[in-house]
């Protein structure tokens, strides 16, 4: 079966060769933007919140909820944390193997067909198909992607170190929400005659609306969450994370133009050609070392070191500023202040002193020799992207075929590897600028509570951090419950709590880890300008790490990929117990999904379809509609299986105690 699934992807080749082409790109996107654009505007509709902020309404429901789940459960974000290790380190696995424990309040289990029955065939006797430690890690591997590197740079150069804060309140207050799915996720799931095990919102929507006589609701819920899950797991979950990392490669592949000796050499290349653009900007305040300005209604700060280039100058005289000028004279005035641009596209002639190249295939622009030299960099790895997407096709391929159980199997080794080496690159980094730290966290609490220089100020700041901590973990939106449904155990409460240490690893230790190497890489403003949205988030990062380790570009590079590859993994297990449930368990419906699924790894790695992807990541944000719903009606239930877990917790540390 593995050769035919990998021949079918091999056979697909000649077609995807073609959809690599800029032209076809463009019309599928131009086409796909026309049609979806308005429900992707709907879902991510922004809610006015005084002072020129505005947030995405879904991202207000996931706050809302997160808060209401940690007061309705007592803050078990904070007093089930520790217990929640030991369950993953094992200590109270002899309560999960007591033959005369029950998964659901009854002590039964549900069959595959949705009936109950006393006794099923199970694994080591329990009930699912993987430990504790590797459900947790291959949920893991879903949320800790691009956005752990790519999205904090994006959140912390809007919202300003700051952001740093509120990113962490957010982690902190989504184990809440994480619990409580996966909590109903285990105890809803169904177990096939085989072991196999179905879950996930589907599942505890269908089941658990039925119970509290909302049969017709609760179906309906269901479906319309197992079609966005599928739609998600094709873009976000898996064209995004192909396309970004082999952007990286890409990347790490650059060299300056200024190298080449010979410019004729690199006609008919690809290149990016950085200049800078002016902006006209008023000074509002000069505050120690920094300058605070307006661009039309975007405030920003930066140094002045970097804001005073070769090039700023007074608008109403043309004189030249340099470091000595007294800008808090200048308070009011207006000064033409250049900033950082670029264009991609591929060279087609030198001639003289002059080079022309075509721009993203539609326009031609010429630029002096001397200026290009200086602002073109060459990325040969461009248009490879096809054969990148083949590689990790079949890397993708060989792992998912093997169900969750190879998918566990490989993300309880790749997930605290990857896990350990970033946050061991970042923590060296901290060690290695201690005289910084200071100076961070103090930006990083103070920005919290003022918003200085950020639009919207203290609640701009803090949209921009719980936006990358919602995002990148994901609470609420009842993805990693799917995964977390496949867990061994007999109590569902038991692995609700271990879901809950998910948003703490994702958001709270590397997100964090990765803004705070920001902030202080980025004390002279070299990494970027606190206020002015980077374009390019991996690249922003990747500055700030290399700025203590030439070579860690290279490290970053490996790191994107195993997050990217991680991720696309998990997500497939999403997107196929979705496909699973709309159009059943027969093993070709379950290979038609990944073979589509490993087609999309390699259109996502050669093609730019950004309405695609705009498209596939609001399906992942509308899961959140009928799981939010499902959550509140059912979270009774959560807590009628926490207290039942925690009373037997406490039996079993009485009886080691008294013993």
């Amino acid at each position: 079966m593995t050769k035919g699934f990998l021949s079918l992807i091999m056979l697909a080749l000649p077609v995807l060769g073609f959809s690599a082409e800029q032209s076809l790109d463009q019309k599928i996107n131009d086409v796909f933007a026309k049609y979806t654009n308005g429900f992707v505007n709907f879902i991510f509709y922004p809610i006015p919140l005084g002072g020129g902020v505005t947030a995405p309404w879904v991202l207000i429901v996931l706050i809302f909820g997160a808060l209401f789940f940690t007061l309705y459960f007592k803050f078990i974000n904070f007093t089930g944390f520790f217990k929640a290790i030991r369950i993953v380190r094992g200590k109270y696995d002899k309560i999960e193997s007591d033959p005369h424990a029950g998964e659901a309040s009854e002590g039964k289990v549900h069959t595959s067909g949705g009936d109950i029955r006393e006794t099923i065939r199970v694994e080591h006797d329990h009930h699912g198909e993987v430990s504790h430690f590797q459900a947790l890690t291959a949920a893991l591997s879903g949320t800790v992607g691009l956005g752990n590197i790519a999205g904090v740079a994006v959140a912390v150069s809007i919202g300003g170190p700051g952001a740093t804060f509120w990113m962490i309140v957010a982690g902190l207050i989504g184990m809440a929400s994480k619990f409580t799915e996966c909590t109903l996720g285990v105890h809803y799931r169904e177990i096939d005659e085989t072991g196999k095990v179905y879950g996930g919102p589907m599942y505890y929507l269908k089941k658990g609306l039925k119970a509290k006589k909302m049969k017709g609701l609760g179906q309906v819920l269901a479906v319309v969450f197992a079609i966005m899950c599928i739609g998600g797991s094709f873009g976000g979950g898996n064209m995004f994370q192909a396309n970004q990392s082999f952007a990286m490669f890409e990347y790490y592949g650059r060299s300056p133009v200024s190298e080449e000796e010979n410019l004729n050499n690199v006609k008919d290349s690809w290149v990016i050609y950085n200049y800078y653009i002016s902006d006209n900007v008023t000074i509002t305040q000069v505050e120690g070392d920094s300058v605070s300005y307006m661009s039309g209604t975007l405030a920003s700060k930066m140094p002045m070191k970097q804001f005073v280039r070769d090039s700023t100058v007074l608008a109403a005289t043309g004189e030249k500023l340099t470091n000595e000028s007294n800008l808090a004279s200048l308070i009011g005035s207006e000064i033409v202040y250049f900033k950082p641009a670029s264009v991609s596209g591929m060279v087609k002639s030198v001639e003289g002193e002059e080079v022309t190249f075509t721009v993203d295939g539609l326009s031609e622009m010429t630029v002096a020799k001397e200026d290009f030299v200086k602002g073109g960099v060459l990325t040969p790895l461009r248009g490879y992207g096809v054969w990148f997407g083949v590689i990790l096709a079949l890397l993708t391929a060989v792992t998912i075929i093997g169900g969750i159980k190879k998918i566990a199997s490989v993300t309880d080794k790749m997930v605290p590897f990857m896990v350990v080496i970033y946050v061991g690159a970042a923590l060296a980094i901290i060690f290695m600028n201690l005289g910084e730290v200071p100076r961070a966290l103090t930006e990083i609490f103070t920005g919290a509570f003022t918003g200085a220089g950020i639009t919207g100020g203290v609640v701009g700041c803090a949209i921009q951090g719980f936006k990358r901590a919602a995002f990148s973990n994901e609470a609420g939106i009842g993805s990693a419950s799917i995964a977390h449904s496949a867990v061994r155990t007999r109590y569902s409460a038991s692995e609700g709590m271990v879901a809950l240490l998910e948003p703490f690893i994702d958001t709270v230790i590397i997100c964090t880890m990765t803004a705070v190497v920001i902030v202080i890489c980025n004390g002279d403003g070299s990494i970027m300008t606190y206020g002015e949205e980077v374009k390019e988030g991996v690249q922003a990062t990747s500055r700030a790490f290399s700025s203590a380790f030439s070579w860690f570009p290279f490290i970053l590079t490996i790191a994107v990929f195993l997050f990217a590859f991680s991720t696309m993994i998990s997500w497939s297990y999403y997107g196929v117990q979705a496909w699973a449930y709309l159009f059943g368990r027969a093993k070709w419906v379950e290979y038609l999904y990944k073979f589509i699924f490993c087609v999309f790894v390699i259109v996502g790695s050669a093609s730019q379809l950004g309405a695609v992807i705009n498209f596939s990541d609001a399906m992942i944000f509308a899961m959140l509609v009928p799981n939010m719903i499902g959550l509140f009606i059912l979270a009774p239930v959560a807590r009628t299986e926490l207290k039942r877990y925690l009373g037997k917790i406490r039996e079993e540390d009485s009886k080691k105690s008294s013993g």
